[in-house]
């Protein structure tokens, strides 16, 4: 092969500059094979006569063996050529430089090597290492000169031999790779760590395109094309302490703390659109955290954007979340940045001793009157129902700003999606659940609320009561916010109702039929998986309960409370010493807990007194009457079921005084029984199901007393 076959750099447009990043590299590639074959020419491993120059790395022949033995140290490959070949290297390398100065085009190459800070060793280097990436003919070429038919990628050896400057030390640019700064970051770590340069995914992406794309868990943030997901409704103190401490020109660590998804990405986000300048997020959950940290690095370096990682707390072997630890911590801080300002997030605070200048702000949670604010935000343009307000939400929901807009987001997307102009009350409701992340299931269970108060049969008073109950909830706001009485009242700002009757007597249905009229959820609270044998056990289960029921914005029903609420007693021995602390404890996260507890018992004379006073609302369910007997068994029975006509309503109640739990199994006991007679349900069925309920509980029935439909019972 001769020189003057191969490729020229175009020395035609000297006063231009380069257009296109192509037209860049086509001259970069013709200056690669110039040193290329220099290289090969001055460096074969064997004689021009050898038969095996086909077989280097596969085949070691006695010449060749004594022809490296022979040759000196390598040099550098500037050194051992004659002074026209440097001529021609140096005319070749001042060309493409002067055009490159003359360049105002964004070329991605040139940004990477400003942004990165890069000599001219540094440089080549890169585009050793990106040649061949874009012309495959590299990888045979590199393969055939590193005497390696399997090492296609430039080697470190290879670089420092091509590009080694005239009079420096080999040692000393070998060494070069070893280091951790932004040269070395643009490669592969593992294989720069076995001497091969291979780009990162990154560094190639944004030599493409000029950016970098997002990525599950890593995000560009351009405040100059983009805007927020959302306006900054709350936490205005804080934007503008963001804004004193971006400002200043110092170099920073900007640490924001605070509950997830409290804001804190949302914050910097906005303080990026204030500023028109550019972030990159990166989630650092998991265990190659330091891994993903450099890549964000990089991402952050070629975009000229700052930095932002989040996810930085950690959870120890119980499943708490902990605070970062001070290692992790000096590592993101000791990251090499072209931006001076770095952001760090965290739910807990970093508490971290660092050389940089630490500026630590800290969200508190959303207060109700935050809640509202962003709940208005959020539904601006839509239109609610009558049965639900933004205050009542507000009040209800304990949300995070993010739960918050993704719960008022799906509501609207889901009632245009139905061809609805208004967002109802369970609709939002709805929405607002599918925001909850909570463990209540392993210890409570989910209740539906399928009853409405046309189901409830019970004295007026009572279902007054109730009613006044569920207003506690829906003007929660209008009270403690709008009259002022939070500042009255900051403890124990929850509803507590308990509910005290025979069994049977509706309280499990009423608690359904008052969670269907707030839209909430309620759940039954597992009485055997709270208390324990062991000392302190059932304070930790009964905590973890309050604690998840906090999150998913619940209601509570205890049922057969009074195993819990009893009263306590005289300390005779340690066990009624646990057995009263146990008490106490729960006396305390009642009052403490600021949602809806709803409490069931057959014998509210077990109830301790001091849990009496810590009630709302104690509504007592009387045994039916016969009239409100009557009353059960029409409503239990629905409007598709087929009746005959000699039911007698009044017979069934006066003569049968059970609760309306043994109404709802004789009107089912009999509906089954007419079906399997393909028959309505008649007198008969409820009659013959009537006397195996009283049966069941160990009541005779006299065949008499039934008088004349005592007949109905010959085929029973």
């Amino acid at each position: 092969m001769e020189q003057d076959s191969l490729r020229e750099v175009d020395l035609t447009r000297l006063e231009q500059g380069y257009q296109s990043q192509w037209e860049l590299m086509g001259d970069l590639f013709a200056w690669l094979d110039l040193h290329l074959y220099y290289y090969y020419r001055e460096h074969r491993w064997l004689g021009p006569a050898s038969d095996l120059k086909n077989m280097l790395g596969l085949v070691v022949s006695r010449e060749e063996f004594e022809h490296n033995l022979a040759r000196a140290a390598q040099t550098g490959l500037r050194t051992g050529l004659p002074a026209g070949d440097r001529l021609r290297l140096d005319q070749a390398q001042e060309a493409i430089g002067l055009r490159t100065r003359r360049t105002d085009a964004p070329l991605p190459l040139l940004r990477l090597f400003a942004r990165c800070g890069l000599d001219q060793f540094q440089q080549s280097c890169v585009i050793l290492a990106y040649a061949v990436l874009l012309d495959r003919k590299y990888e045979k070429l590199f393969a055939y000169l590193q005497d390696d038919m399997t090492g296609r990628a430039p080697r470190t050896d290879l670089a420092v031999q091509l590009f080694l400057p005239e009079g420096e030390s080999m040692e000393d640019y070998v060494s070069r790779f070893s280091r951790k700064n932004s040269f070395t970051r643009l490669f592969r770590p593992e294989q720069l760590a076995e001497g091969a340069m291979v780009l990162r995914e990154t560094a190639v992406e944004f030599l493409s395109t000029g950016t970098v794309a997002d990525r599950p868990g890593r995000t560009l943030f351009d405040g100059g094309v983009r805007r927020p997901d959302g306006p900054l409704a709350v936490q205005m103190e804080t934007a503008r302490r963001l804004d004193r401490v971006f400002a200043g020109p110092e170099e920073r660590c900007i640490c924001l703390s605070g509950p997830d998804g409290g804001g804190k990405r949302f914050q910097v986000e906005h303080l990026m659109g204030r500023s028109r300048d550019r972030c990159v997020f990166a989630d650092l959950e998991g265990e190659n955290w330091r891994e993903l940290a450099e890549e964000a690095a990089l991402a952050a370096n070629l975009t000229g954007a700052c930095l932002c990682l989040y996810h930085l707390e950690r959870r120890d072997e119980a499943g708490n979340v902990t605070a970062p630890e001070q290692r992790l911590v000096e590592t993101l801080a000791g990251l090499e940045l072209v931006r001076s300002k770095r952001f760090l997030l965290s739910r807990l605070p970093l508490r971290a001793r660092l050389s940089t200048l630490v500026v630590e702000l800290e969200l508190p949670p959303v207060t109700e009157g935050e809640r509202l604010a962003l709940f208005r935000t959020f539904l601006k343009g839509e239109t609610l129902g009558e049965d639900v307000t933004a205050e009542e939400l507000a009040a209800k929901f304990r949300f995070s700003p993010r739960q918050i807009r993704l719960a008022c987001r799906q509501a609207g997307g889901l009632v245009r999606l139905s061809g609805e102009q208004v967002i109802s009350g369970p609709l939002i409701h709805q929405c607002c659940y599918r925001q909850v992340v909570h463990k209540l299931g392993a210890l409570a269970s989910l209740v539906p609320a399928a009853y409405t108060w046309d189901d409830v049969v019970m004295p007026q008073a009572q279902k007054e009561l109730m009613r006044r109950a569920c207003g506690h909830i829906k003007y929660q706001h209008q009270v403690y916010c709008l009259w002022g009485f939070e500042k009255k009242i900051s403890y124990g700002r929850g509803l507590s109702i308990l509910f005290a009757g025979a069994p049977g007597t509706g309280k499990t249905m009423c608690a359904q039929v008052m969670a269907k009229q707030l839209n909430m959820e309620m759940y039954k609270v597992n009485i055997s998986q709270i208390v324990s044998k062991y000392i302190g056990e059932t304070e930790k289960n009964l905590q973890a309960v309050f604690a998840e029921a906090r999150h998913s914005n619940c209601i509570l029903f205890f049922d057969e409370c009074d195993a819990l609420f009893g009263k306590r007693s005289e300390v005779k021995d340690s066990h009624d010493r646990n057995a009263n602390v146990e008490v106490a404890y729960l006396l305390q996260q009642i009052e403490e807990y600021d949602g809806v507890c709803v409490l069931a018992t057959n014998l509210i004379g077990n109830i301790d007194e001091a849990f009496m006073r810590r009630i709302t609302y104690v509504i007592r369910f009387p045994f039916p009457d016969p009239a409100m007997r009557a009353e059960i068994y029409r409503r239990t029975i629905p409007a598709d079921a087929p009746l005959s006509e000699d039911i007698d309503w009044d017979f069934l109640a006066r003569k049968f005084e059970l609760s309306g739990g043994h109404i709802k199994n004789i009107v089912l006991a009999g509906a089954f029984m007419a079906a399997g007679e393909g028959e309505p349900i008649s007198m008969r069925h409820l009659l013959q199901a009537a006397v195996s309920e009283m049966k069941k509980n160990e009541i005779v029935v006299v065949r008499e007393e039934l008088r004349e439909y005592a007949d109905l019972l010959e085929s029973f």
